[in-house]
């Protein structure tokens, strides 16, 4: 597998677990407030919001996280070569992610386990 490909891989494992992380966020702050009026009316409420708001956030989401991800992972590479400064540079942006899913998933930060 050539460099390019590898790297595309990786960006995109990082773009996905990232746009799936916030629009997570979005979505429980605008759910947080469904219990304001009656559940058919928030039903309907949230499914619009859902198709109006995450739809484009998605998008913006999408190309901030790969711009992001580019620069840590061209920072990986000027800090241990090519290969190795990929490997490591995708490591850290997936050990946050990995975090950050573990609070929202469990409610537990890292020092919380020890």
């Amino acid at each position: 597998m050539s460099y390019r490909k590898f790297a595309n891989f990786l960006l995109f494992i990082i773009s996905i677990l990232t746009v799936n992380l916030i629009t997570t966020f979005i979505s429980d702050y605008m759910m947080s407030y469904m219990h304001l009026t009656h559940p058919l009316k928030a039903t309907l409420i949230g499914m619009v919001l859902m198709v109006f708001i995450l739809y484009p956030a998605y998008n913006w989401i999408d190309e901030l996280s790969g711009i992001i991800t580019v620069k840590i992972f061209t920072a990986g590479r000027n800090a241990g070569g090519k290969f190795l400064g990929l490997i490591w540079a995708f490591f850290v942006a997936f050990g946050v992610l990995f975090l950050c899913y573990m609070y929202i998933w469990f409610h537990v930060r890292v020092w919380d386990l020890f």
